[in-house]
């Protein structure tokens, strides 16, 4: 199976990482970096990586307005 390669902004399914509940957690896409994908909640807040074989699109399609990702932080790094 392809691995997904999802938009900027999108919301999909992540099934590398579980709600308390135990199902896979919605997040907004924000970059593929060193072949890890950035991930953050819809609401805000902190980001984390999951292996991008574990994002999945969702059923009906949601999408947030984002910023354009910036430049990682180890480039800022003198």
């Amino acid at each position: 199976m392809p691995i997904y390669s999802p938009t900027v902004g999108e919301v999909v399914r992540d099934l590398g990482h579980r709600d308390f509940t135990g199902k896979p957690v919605e997040a907004v896409y924000m970059d593929t970096l060193a072949k890890l994908a950035y991930l953050r909640p819809e609401s805000g807040g902190c980001e984390w990586t999951t292996k991008p074989e574990h994002i999945q699109p969702l059923a009906e399609p949601r999408f947030i307005n984002v910023q354009h990702p910036s430049r990682p932080r180890t480039a800022d790094v003198a």
